[in-house]
């Protein structure tokens, strides 16, 4: 059973990421002029699945807040660990990126918007997710490939 998690955590993270890159790409070409329909549609795509995402997460956060140890309850352990990590992130001062300094809804709110000033924060954004679900999910990674 553990296998399988380890597994399903790590489609989930490469799944996520995948989108992450999607959208990031296409929000700084669309920044510069450069967006087509076809990278408009992948890019709706991956937004959905980040928005998806981000609303597990941030349900799991909510939880984080109030109680870190009673997140895991019912939750995907690794998942769970994501949310307590994001928890922990949002607590440091200063804050090092506007990812932490919002709750995960604004991210959302953040990947329907078309105004022009909420590109640069959704790129930074983005880009601070993708860090974040990367560090977590190299338990998984080493699990499933070994360490190399």
């Amino acid at each position: 059973m553990n296998e399988w998690l380890t597994a399903r955590s790590f489609e989930r993270a490469h799944e996520v990421i995948a989108a992450i890159n999607t959208l990031s790409m296409y929000t700084k070409l669309k920044g510069v002029g450069l967006a087509d329909t076809r990278r408009a549609e992948d890019a709706d795509k991956a937004a959905r699945i980040v928005s998806a995402f981000l609303s597990k997460l941030g349900s799991l956060v909510a939880v984080a807040q109030k109680d870190p140890e009673s997140v895991g309850a019912g939750a995907d352990p690794r998942l769970g660990h994501l949310a307590r990590r994001f928890v922990a992130a949002q607590r440091d001062w200063p804050q090092r990126s506007p990812l932490y300094a919002r709750p995960a809804s604004d991210l959302v709110a953040l990947l329907a918007s078309s105004d022009e000033r909420d590109r640069h924060h959704l790129v930074s954004c983005l880009r601070e997710l993708r860090n974040l679900i990367e560090q977590n999910a190299h338990p998984d990674v080493a699990g499933i490939l070994g360490e190399i």
